[in-house]
């Protein structure tokens, strides 16, 4: 076949590899070059723990909260922000670098073994795919504990297709347990979940079965599940068994904030299971005939895979039991079941597809090679659209927080100031954190909460509840309060100086 053997061609593979490469950076890179990066409670509260460990040189044995009062996420991810803050000095931007770097690695390490495993052709697929995808771009700019996961998720796949070729070393079964102890411990959710799962579907797999019962590769499973779980179980030892009361006591008696008939919880997990194949946040963007040639290939190929003679309907099985078995086990939970608590099941569901799509390469090579070439269009038009997207010129996120309090610095008594924040989220975290960065670039920076020379600084976030809003600002701002100055860094934020004593002429801008 003419068009087969050209895209054979080695300069051509380069040239398409490059390409996808380069769009693949642009998109991440863009939006962190220009600081519109996500910037919240989140981020604040995180950053603000990485500077208190460097500072006090004392780690923590525990992470964020998570959805159940009295449990926490692990403290790895803590570990791995006091990276860039001590290399960087705490420059918020590095945090995002440093996802940028971990993404691109985990993504380009995934091309190499899909390569070598599979071919060229599916590893190009592959990386068409996940160069524009929805869900997978802003996993390179969004610095929070939850999206370091998919990463162990690619760990965990590459073992299992390792481990079910028969590969004899051992710590393969060490990896299996870092990679599951890992996801545990960045995203407690998922964790909770696919533990029991993952070995409900090793004892139904024979193959697995076998090696998991190896009482020296049990040892390296448990060694591995058991170190990433040491800081959360010294914190147990240390605190009466917090945690481990809280989770006996939310499966014996749940509290749920919004209980759902089974009825309605089983079209809410349909409903989810689809956004993370399609749609804003998942593999793909909203149904399109790309997405449409995509699933036929999913189905064609997997009923091809489930052929015994093939040696990859091992694997496939498997990740298809992982996946129902997961979908089954979430039903049993009755109330809302965010997005984020399966973070990183779109691997599971994109490595069923690019298995597919190699079986495929085996028997229509003209379908497949089309349909690579229509994605890499489709990359093409993407990348168009995206150099020509005026919201990359806009004030959000990181950067919008960063002017206002550049520009309230500028303007204030860095040695005392009066100053009233509002953020919906009420403790304003991404502030404080910013003049903690700042204090340490340029000297310190003393505010407090009571008028000052009868001023007081302002910093104003919209809220979409406005009436939460307006209460803070009567409660906050004087009757007899004027306005002194004002300015508007964006829709979102204005900073305005206020007097609780009349002002004659007041400079509004």
């Amino acid at each position: 076949m003419i068009l087969y053997n050209i895209f054979r061609m080695k300069w051509l593979k380069w040239f398409i590899f490059l390409f996808l490469a380069s769009i693949f950076l642009y998109l991440r890179i863009m939006p962190i070059l220009s600081q519109n990066v996500p910037y919240t409670y989140d981020q604040g509260r995180d950053f603000l723990k990485a500077a208190e460990i460097i500072s006090n040189r004392r780690p923590v044995f525990i992470g964020p909260t998570t959805g159940i009062d009295g449990l926490f996420h692990g403290a790895w991810w803590y570990y791995v922000l006091t990276i860039p803050s001590l290399i960087f000095n705490g420059n918020p931007i590095y945090f995002y670098w440093m996802m940028l770097l971990i993404t691109t690695i985990t993504t380009l390490l995934f091309f190499i073994f899909i390569k070598k495993k599979f071919n060229y052709l599916t590893a190009i697929f592959f990386l068409t795919i996940v160069s524009i995808s929805p869900y997978f771009v802003p996993l390179a700019f969004f610095a929070s504990n939850n999206i370091i996961v998919p990463n162990f998720i690619v760990a965990l796949i590459i073992s299992l297709f390792n481990l079910f070729e028969k590969n004899k070393h051992r710590y393969i079964m060490l990896f299996i347990g870092l990679s599951l102890g890992f996801i545990l411990e960045f995203e407690v959710s998922f964790g909770l979940f696919i533990i029991p799962v993952f070995i409900i579907s090793v004892l139904l797999t024979k193959n697995l079965r076998g090696h998991f019962l190896k009482l020296k590769n049990l040892a390296l499973f448990l060694f591995g599940l058991l170190f990433t779980m040491s800081p959360r179980i010294l914190f147990e030892l240390k605190n009466n068994f917090l945690q481990t009361r809280t989770i006996i006591n939310f499966f014996i008696k749940p509290r749920l904030h919004n209980p759902k008939p089974f009825i309605n919880v089983l079209g809410d997990r349909l409903e989810l299971f689809l956004l993370y194949f399609e749609g804003k946040n998942g593999i793909f963007p909203t149904f399109n005939i790309f997405l449409a040639l995509t699933t036929i290939i999913l189905i064609i190929g997997t009923l091809v895979l489930l052929n015994k003679k093939n040696k990859y309907s091992k694997t496939t099985k498997f990740f298809s039991l992982l996946i129902i078995l997961l979908f089954i086990i979430s039903l049993g939970y009755k109330d809302n079941f965010w997005f984020n608590y399966y973070e990183g099941i779109q691997y599971l569901f994109l490595t069923l597809i690019i298995t597919a799509f190699y079986l495929l390469t085996k028997k229509q090579r003209l379908l497949t090679l089309c349909l690579t070439i229509l994605f890499i269009i489709l990359n093409l038009i993407t990348f168009k659209n995206a150099i020509f997207n005026t919201k990359l010129k806009n004030i959000n996120g990181l950067i919008e927080t960063k002017k206002g309090v550049e520009y309230l610095l500028s303007k204030a008594n860095r040695e005392s100031f009066c100053l009233k924040i509002y953020t919906p989220p009420v403790i304003p975290h991404t502030y404080l954190y910013l003049f903690n960065y700042y204090s340490k670039k340029t000297g310190p920076i003393n505010f407090h909460g009571e008028f000052d020379d009868n001023k007081c600084w302002y910093i104003i976030e919209n809220d979409e509840n406005k009436e939460r809003l307006n209460t803070w600002l009567k409660d906050k701002i004087p009757a007899n309060g004027q306005l002194i100055e004002r300015k508007i860094i964006n829709n979102n934020l204005r900073i305005e100086l206020w007097s609780d004593l009349p002002v004659l002429n007041p400079n509004l801008p």
